[in-house]
């Protein structure tokens, strides 16, 4: 599967400055340069399509590059500025489904474009490296994420939206959780494990995850992960629902709901520096496999195989976040159109 690219001295060098080429070593980086594609886009040059799966990665090795989302109605809401650096059409590259942007050169673009295929064999012969492109989108997400946070905040302090009432603050105070071990909960682990997300481990690996978790039933309005909480945990929705929502004086912004057999991801599972959270809370009853940060820190640290497919969920359910924050972004635009 050798792309014959040239591999040169400077290109390793505009590689090596890139997100993902600052966490490669000079042998992972060489390796998929040999399995990957240059690629040149002159000036309003379509890169990606909207509304097409896409079969790979592309890193922007120098230019920028505009992404634009096209809404109901055929209006274009611009969501984005790409710069060298920086990956393009990541989302669509992890969730598998078809684009909601698409890309335009602003200027004389070159990318590197990493193919899908390879990066699934990379999942069995070189894991770590997998790993580390997973956190280099993982990183960016983030940047993305808070940037929209910042934008959604000052349109919420320049809103008449509605505060959460006293009442429903209290509520939210008074709610309490149970937390138990797995054992305790008289869960069967027999159906646990026919649950697609568990598929992604061995038996002996959800043996090792079961046991470092705990169970936590949840009532209503539980919040699971407070406003400007950086602790890193995710947890695992077995039954109910969990919504995410931007919070800023007082006000929700809401993102999605994340219903069962899905995990989610704190913000400080990849960004523990900035300020900025996701909150999360039940939209009902609900019972969920908590795994906190000690926790996350061991299998780092202890069980690498097993951290590297939980990290790719970890991953998905930023790039999930990631899709709400277009899809707000893109409402933010409709109303600032229509006042």
């Amino acid at each position: 599967m050798n792309i014959n690219t040239n591999i040169t001295e400077s290109l390793i060098e505009e590689v090596q400055a890139t997100k993902l080429g600052r966490l490669l070593t000079r042998d992972e980086l060489n390796r998929i340069l040999a399995h990957s594609e240059v690629q040149y886009y002159p000036v309003d040059c379509v890169i990606y399509k909207q509304g097409k799966v896409s079969h790979g990665l592309y890193i922007l090795l120098s230019g920028k590059a505009n992404i634009f989302a096209r809404t109901m109605g055929d209006k274009i809401a611009k969501i984005d500025i790409r710069k060298a650096g920086e990956f393009l059409g990541e989302i669509c590259f992890i969730d598998k489904e078809p684009s909601r942007t698409y890309a335009i050169a602003k200027s004389p673009c070159k990318c590197l474009f990493i193919s899908s295929g390879y990066t699934e064999l990379l999942r069995f012969y070189y894991p770590e490296t997998k790993y580390k492109i997973l956190k280099a989108i993982s990183i960016q997400l983030c940047q993305r994420i808070k940037s929209m946070h910042d934008k959604v905040n000052e349109f919420i302090l320049e809103s008449d939206m509605v505060s959460l009432s006293l009442f429903g603050r209290v509520i939210h105070s008074l709610t309490h959780a149970k937390e138990m071990t797995f054992s305790q909960s008289g869960i069967n682990e027999e159906q646990l494990l026919q649950k697609v997300l568990f598929q992604h481990f061995s038996d002996d690996e959800v043996g090792e995850l079961l046991h470092h978790a705990s169970i936590l039933q949840a009532p209503k309005n539980y919040i699971l992960i407070h406003e400007q909480e950086k602790s890193a945990c995710c947890y695992i929705v077995l039954n109910g629902a969990v919504q995410s929502s931007i919070m800023q004086d007082n006000k929700l912004a809401k993102l999605s709901v994340i219903g069962p057999n899905l995990l989610f991801a704190s913000i400080g599972c990849i960004d523990k520096d900035s300020k900025f959270t996701i909150t999360f809370i039940t939209c009902e009853k609900a019972t969920l496999l908590k795994i906190p940060e000690k926790q996350l820190e061991y299998f780092k640290q202890q069980k690498p195989e097993l951290w590297y497919k939980l990290f790719e969920l970890i991953c998905e359910s930023i790039v999930a976040l990631g899709k709400s924050i277009d899809k707000l972004d893109v409402r933010l635009h409709i109303e600032l159109y229509n006042r």
